[in-house]
């Protein structure tokens, strides 16, 4: 079994720290991009799927008319979870309901902030006023689903980022996903409180554990029976097919995506979808098990010493990792290495200095 990713690389406007294939087109192209996303999925889709991820871009901005011509194409039957992105500014009576009649049961909305002034520096069309009024709407009408946040913005401070945190937690939000922001070179914005980022991101885990969200992924926070599954198959290498312009696909143990421009992207589509067309990335041994410990001390569950032992022949060496279980930023516990406490934000050292 496999899970669908379809990325709708549209954006009403791009925002300045944005670094995901995102385009404002004319509406006018939406129709054709929705007939080349399905007719991608015919040549290239051969299973039934568990769960299916509409991201982008956003697929909110699809009128009415191209969400239910999107959405009629897709496999309804059978799902785990069918989830879709929306931007706040762009959620409606209509498009929800839509949504509810092909089988939509969970929601990822981009809040981003509350505060209206940092909301307006990174570009963001929707106000605090709106983000509400639309989390209120897809938390009534949807199962479950989950809300975007960013901290470490310029100009944000703890308490701010802690005050959009505790909001949400409030208002009843069954999944909320945080982010701290990476600025691209060359890309506008004051300066980032990074000092301020270990504080904000320690504080804002309590919160949500005093919540009940519980962290089950370094960014990720959920109550129980609300984590998602499609993002999980990432997380546990599992095999996905990505559908439209950048979409990358993990399928027999191997990493592809098509061209990123909406331009070639259709040319490629209209000339059958050819696997020549395809970037493929077939990684070696040392890569696959250098994946495999980076994406499962991502989770909760952490690496599990038996299934790597398993996979790749060896028992897993410890000796470089000690000084951090020393440190108390890794821990063994029921045959399985996690992180631990700090060193949730020292993934990247940990991973860098100690593994494997």
């Amino acid at each position: 079994m496999q899970s669908l990713y379809i990325h709708v690389p549209f954006c009403a406007s791009i925002c300045g720290y944005c670094d995901f294939c995102a385009m404002p087109v004319p509406e006018r192209l939406h129709s054709e991009y929705v007939d080349l996303v399905l007719r991608e999925l015919e040549l290239r889709a051969n299973d039934v799927f568990d769960t299916v991820y509409l991201g982008g871009g956003s697929p909110s901005v699809l009128n009415a008319a191209n969400l239910r011509k999107l959405l009629a194409g897709l496999q309804k039957s059978g799902l785990k979870e069918f989830s879709m992105e929306w931007n706040p500014e762009q959620v409606s009576e209509e498009k929800m309901d839509i949504a509810l009649e092909f089988g939509i049961d969970r929601f990822s909305l981009g809040i981003q902030s509350l505060n209206d002034n940092l909301l307006k520096m990174l570009g963001r069309k929707h106000t605090a006023k709106t983000a509400l009024e639309a989390f209120e709407k897809l938390n009534s009408a949807f199962g479950t689903g989950s809300c975007d946040l960013m901290f470490c913005l310029p100009n944000q401070s703890t308490e701010n980022f802690l005050s959009d945190v505790k909001t949400m937690a409030s208002l009843g939000a069954k999944h909320i996903s945080f982010y701290g922001l990476t600025l691209e070179k060359g890309k506008k914005f004051p300066p980032q409180p990074e000092d301020l980022y270990p504080e904000m991101y320690l504080k804002a885990v309590q919160i949500l554990s005093e919540a009940k969200l519980d962290r089950y992924e370094v960014s990720n926070f959920a109550l129980s029976g609300h984590e998602s599954k499609h993002n999980q198959v990432y997380w546990k290498r599992g095999a996905y097919l990505g559908i439209g312009p950048s979409a990358h696909s993990y399928l027999n143990g191997i990493r592809s995506y098509v061209e990123g421009k909406y331009v070639p992207w259709k040319k490629w589509v209209m000339s059958g979808c050819l696997q020549s067309g395809l970037t493929e990335d077939i990684p070696s041994t040392e890569g696959k098990e250098m994946e495999a410990v980076w994406l499962s001390l991502r989770t909760r569950e952490g690496l599990s010493l038996k299934d790597y032992e398993r996979e790749f022949g060896k028992e897993f060496e410890f000796k470089k990792a000690e000084p951090f279980i020393e440190k108390k930023w890794l821990e063994l516990s029921n045959d399985h290495l996690k992180l631990n406490g700090e060193g949730w934000l020292w993934l990247d050292k940990i991973f860098l200095y100690s593994l494997p």
